[in-house]
């Protein structure tokens, strides 16, 4: 074993400095080397800066001596230069969660190593603190001196070491779940897992006792672990990092969302969410809680917006807090992140489908500047190849564009600008004898711009503006018949936080969201119904307002929201929405939920503008959701969440079934409903979700499954499935990193198919020379089960300045034919199911800098 001295480390850079600092918050500043014999530090936890010293606005140096072995893990820290204070032990704890990328010998090989690494403490740079606490013994006693690994559910873990009272400090920590263990074998104590939140900051109690002997008696127990809860009963949380290599996703943050339990199997592969029984267009999707108006592009191959911007995917299946509204189903929330990044990076990727380039440019401490552009080839690819066997094809095309400023304030605040473009379009052309021509096109443009601001007394504020048109485009037969749907829309949200503490049991979430602009549509497409057209102004506001109170291990989270639609052409119409969310924690490693709340979602524009046969006198849908869950943390790297939920819908819109409208799912089968607009629908939803979650430091593994049922009634009086309706939905995903920098990953889902009207005789039309079809009871039938098995693997170089990755993604590698839609032969004598996608080898390169 080669023992190397790395004594370079020594000198104290000059905090004002370029030099990445050790955590994401800049908490400290810290010298390294570049010989690619010595340690090269890849992974630096955050630091937590000593309250005293930082109240004090103290700062200092810690030279530190760390063992690291061959796979670069630390495994000892000693001080060579104390500097007193709390910093001596927060230095030290910080370095034992030091990653490294090992020291080399003469021979290539990785070897143990001893170096010298000083810390450098900056208050300007300090982390806001994440968790707070305390560890006694059995006798309420202070326990000093006790070690503390805190890992979160990427892999990544921290240290604490309590000091003379007891007490212990983590800051800077991502929010998700993180466990929280004792590192020394002589005391025991059960995993415990707090929730870490943006801008709060969660209190633990821990209790511990001597490990005892083989033959003694049980061990210790937690007592209290208080943190702030979450007010939606189930929400979960997925990192850009933990999903880039994850396989059937192509690395796409919000694919990932279709492996959680709720979301059904969407037909073809297309970009859309269908969650707990309700239509895509019942749910929604937000960008920082400002909405956007779709997420996928068309082909569903990515999300539209690059997900190195993203610093987390919120997944809300349902009963979700007061902050958000307007929607009967599920939604998805993209948080931006915000903290200046430590350095300068970029990339370009190129696979089978796209091309992305992306850069995060940092100006300087406080300010970064952010860039990427995608553009699909599929088109490209695909057009020359099908045109020149001269029969029909299909020619997808989209591209995206981002930029963004970030500012970070000295008092813990920030500012950002973020310019989010996305563009589709879809052309089906047939040959020249056919003559027919097919055109849609989905475009956005919007400018968010966002303010977070402490204040005093422990409030949070976040003021955010977005707004910008939005356009969705039919054409057929050229531009002579064509249909469309324009916003130009804005939003205004602001909300006060301040979070519950143990000093402080009472929290508060308290905002404004105000919508507004211009709807306009025009329907004139012949061949499938009347001509329709009109627009209007709306403008809708909503006040929220969500307590939270902590009880012991009970948090009790009331909300209420208040929304209100307004339209030039007089309609006026505003509804109350209570909701109710419990917490309680029955263990230290078991938690219980409950929630029950009203959801309402208002007409569309079509539905209400009585120039274009809509009823004006429509109220809004809405929904009763009540749901009770269980989160059961099985050891620190394994935890079971279990829920049960139960919907029922009313006042749902129905009628003009067979008009023209924009759909991403199955075409619509009769018989329908042609009446006028009104709120005559009811409907049921009800299921079980499970997810069991492995993560360690290099597995990440997925088992979700979801049994449910959806049913709707009709103003008839008639109960049917909902067209979404699949009883059963399994995912199990696994991604395992392997020696060498090589990763394999395997996904497998077995879903039920979607129920279908079949058709059950046909007559001819002597007038058009076609068959009808007359079809029998409505949703009566179901296409058979389907089931499928993706493959990812990746192989990363690491040369000094960039790293290569190479990746190749195998959907459906067995090449299952699984029936997707139902169709019929020309003259409906016989079924002809439209199958799912072949296999879909993606092979890609990602070069990053």
């Amino acid at each position: 074993m080669m023992m190397l001295v790395l004594s370079a480390l020594a000198q104290t850079p000059d905090p004002g400095a370029d030099a990445p600092p050790p955590t994401p918050e800049g908490a400290g500043s810290a010298s390294t080397a570049e010989d690619p014999s010595l340690p090269v530090l890849l992974t630096q936890p955050p630091v937590s800066y000593p309250p005293e010293a930082l109240a004090a606005g103290r700062e200092a140096a810690v030279l530190l001596e760390l063992q690291v072995d061959a796979a670069g893990a630390v495994q000892s820290v000693r001080v060579v230069e104390p500097a007193g204070e709390g910093f001596d032990a927060s230095a030290a704890a910080a370095a034992r969660g030091f990653v490294f990328r090992p020291a080399m010998d003469a021979a290539g090989q990785p070897v143990a190593s001893v170096i010298l690494y000083r810390y450098v403490f900056v208050v300007e740079r300090a982390a806001a603190p994440s968790i707070e606490g305390s560890v006694l013994d059995a006798d309420d006693l202070a326990v000093p001196g006790i070690e503390l690994r805190v890992t979160g559910t990427d892999g990544t873990a921290v240290y604490a070491l309590t000091d003379d009272s007891g007490r212990f400090g983590l800051s800077g920590l991502a929010p998700g779940t993180w466990a929280i263990q004792a590192v020394e074998a002589r005391y025991r104590l059960p995993a415990t897992v707090v929730e870490v939140r943006e801008g709060a900051v969660v209190q633990a109690l821990l209790r511990l006792e001597p490990e005892p002997a083989a033959e003694s008696g049980p061990g210790a127990e937690v007592d209290v672990v208080a943190s702030r809860p979450d007010s939606s009963i189930t929400e979960r949380r997925l990192s850009q990092e933990e999903v880039r290599f994850l396989p059937g996703t192509g690395g796409d943050v919000v694919k990932v969302v279709q492996n959680l339990p709720g979301v059904a199997r969407a037909p073809l592969g297309v970009g859309q969410l269908i969650i707990r029984g309700t239509a895509p267009e019942d749910s929604a999707y937000f960008l920082d809680g400002s909405s956007i108006p779709v997420v996928f592009h068309f082909s569903g191959l990515s999300t539209v917006i690059n997900g190195d911007f993203v610093s987390e995917v919120a997944y809300l299946p349902g009963n979700y807090s007061a902050r958000y509204g307007r929607i009967l189903g599920g939604l998805v929330d993209l948080r931006t992140k915000s903290a200046v990044p430590e350095a300068s990076r970029g990339y370009v990727s190129l696979d089978l489908f796209q091309g992305t380039a992306y850069i995060e440019q940092k100006v300087s401490k406080d300010t970064a500047l952010e860039f990427s552009l995608r553009r699909s080839w599929i088109d490209a690819i695909l057009t020359p190849v099908l045109s020149s066997t001269g029969s029909s094809f299909r020619a997808p095309q989209y591209w995206d564009a981002q930029a963004r400023a970030l500012h970070n304030f000295d008092d813990g605040g920030s500012f950002d600008a973020l310019f989010v473009f996305s563009a589709d379009r879809f052309r089906f052309v047939g040959d020249e004898e056919e003559g027919v021509a097919i055109g849609l096109s989905t475009t956005f443009a919007k400018l968010r711009a966002r303010w977070l601001q402490p204040l005093s007394g422990g409030w949070e504020s976040e003021l955010s503006l977005i707004g910008g048109p939005e356009d969705q485009s039919f054409a057929f037969n050229g531009d002579e018949e064509a249909a469309f749907e324009r916003t130009l829309g804005f939003g205004v949200r602001e909300e006060l936080y301040r979070g519950a503490t143990e000093e402080r049991p009472l929290g508060w979430r308290v905002g404004a969201d105000l919508q507004g602009g211009r709807d306009s549509f025009e329907y004139d497409v012949e061949q499938f119904s009347p001509y329709e057209a009109g627009e209007a102004w709306f403008f809708a506001p909503a006040l929220y307002v969500e307590p939270t109170w902590e009880i012991g291990k009970t948090s009790v989270t009331p909300g209420l929201r208040a929304d209100a639609l307004l339209y030039d052409f007089g309609y006026a119409h505003a509804t109350a929405d209570p909701r109710l969310a419990l917490q309680y924690a029955l263990t230290p490693t078991t938690l219980l939920k409950a929630s029950v709340g009203r959801y309402a979602q208002f007409p569309t524009t079509r539905q209400l503008d009585p120039d274009a046969d809509g009823n004006d006198g429509l109220s809004e849908a809405w929904s009763l959701q009540s749901s009770l869950g269980i989160t059961q943390v099985l050891t620190p790297a394994l935890i079971l969440e279990a829920t049960a939920y139960y919907n029922r819908l009313y006042d749902l819109v129905e009628g003009r079934e067979d008009r023209f409208r924009f759909f991403t799912g199955p075409p619509p089968a009769g018989p329908f409903d042609t009446d006028p607009y009104g709120n005559g629908g009811t409907g049921r939803v009800c299921g079980t979700e499970l997810l069991l979650r492995l993560n360690t430091e290099k597995t990440l593994g997925l088992l979700s499954a979801t049994f449910s049922s959806s049913t709707r009634t009709g103003r008839d009086g008639v109960a049917d499935l909902f067209e979404y309706d699949q009883p059963f939905v399994i995912n199990a995903l696994v991604s395992q990193e392997l020696p060498r920098n090589w990763r394999i990953g395997a996904r497998g889902r077995v879903g039920a198919g979607d129920p279908y009207t079949p058709v059950v005789n046909r007559v001819y039309d002597m007038e058009s020379r076609s068959f009808i079809p007359i079809y029998g009871e409505r949703d009566a039938a179901r296409i058979p089960p389907t089931w499928s098995v993706d493959l990812r693997f990746d192989k990363e170089w690491e040369f000094r300045r960039w790293t290569l990755t190479t990746y190749l993604d195998l959907q459906n590698a067995f090449n299952v034919q699984n029936p997707e839609v139902m169709a019929w032969t020309y003259d409906y004598s016989a079924e002809d199911p439209i199958n799912g996608l072949p296999i879909v080898p993606a092979f890609g390169l990602r070069g990053e800098w």
